[in-house]
């Protein structure tokens, strides 16, 4: 696919902040054939772009200084024109701030919030209108970004009023499962899944879906190299086939092989 730059409101960089960064770097790249430029942050360590045959598909770093004994995890950052504003903006629509704003010189300004439901995520409004080599849609990048939550309803009207998300009818409904797709400038980039009691105490969160070839090759071949099924490969009707992988620090990615090509 081309390379992309995405519209203001839809999900535009990913981010793995990691226990041990360098046993999660050598997982993705063995994985899913990544490759990596370092960036020295000094006292901050490596920020580390993580890069597929096509592009660069997010980035990897370290836990932030007195976060070292949270667990590893996958961020998502969606784009805005002006984050001061959508900051302002989303604690009108009862989001709380978790960190920020904070600038990345030459890159752009970001800021950290929950939404009302608690889900974390990031806005991000970037200095340069070109996103550079970013890819998504396509194997071993980033196909779909996903929110699980305890109140659809509200999160629906959070992120709808916030980044200016339409909600067209699913393109694959799923039965006996009301999954609400989320539309920015005309391209689906994710979806809304209601969390059931099945969830036990886990708290609303996002979570990114990454296409591969073969679903239980790959989930065989990451278990090979440390990581965990933490959901077992299994097969989604309508959508495809999907398992949940941890790398060997925990973090927690989706894998999936859609039955039909993305619309």
């Amino acid at each position: 696919m081309p390379h992309l730059t995405p519209p203001t409101g839809a999900p535009c960089w990913f981010e793995l902040s990691s226990r041990d960064a360098d046993a999660s770097l050598a997982f993705h790249e063995a994985l899913f054939g990544w490759s990596h430029v370092h960036n020295d942050m000094g006292e901050m360590g490596n920020y580390t772009f993580l890069r597929n045959a096509s592009g660069t598909v997010g980035a990897l770093c370290g836990m932030p200084p007195g976060s070292e004994d949270r667990p590893s995890v996958w961020n998502v950052y969606f784009a805005v024109a002006n984050v001061d504003a959508s900051l302002a903006r989303a604690q009108e629509l009862g989001g709380q701030l978790v960190f920020g704003p904070f600038d990345v010189p030459g890159h752009g300004r970001g800021v950290v919030l929950a939404d009302p439901t608690g889900a974390v995520f990031s806005l991000w409004q970037p200095a340069s209108a070109d996103a550079g080599d970013f890819t998504m849609f396509e194997d071993h990048a980033i196909g779909w970004v996903e929110l699980a939550t305890r109140d659809a309803a509200a999160a629906k009207a959070f992120y709808g009023a916030l980044l200016g998300w339409e909600f067209p009818p699913s393109t694959h409904p799923i039965p006996g499962l009301d999954y609400q797709e989320y539309v920015v400038a005309g391209t689906r980039f994710g979806g809304i899944l209601p969390m059931s009691a099945e969830w036990g105490e886990m708290p609303s969160h996002w979570s990114l879906y990454i296409p591969v070839a073969d679903v239980d090759a790959c989930l065989k071949r990451a278990q090979e190299l440390g990581g965990k099924a933490c959901v077992p490969a299994f097969d989604a009707p309508g959508v495809g086939r999907i398992a949940r992988l941890d790398d060997p620090t925990g973090g927690g990615i989706y894998i999936i092989k859609l039955q039909h090509a993305p619309c």
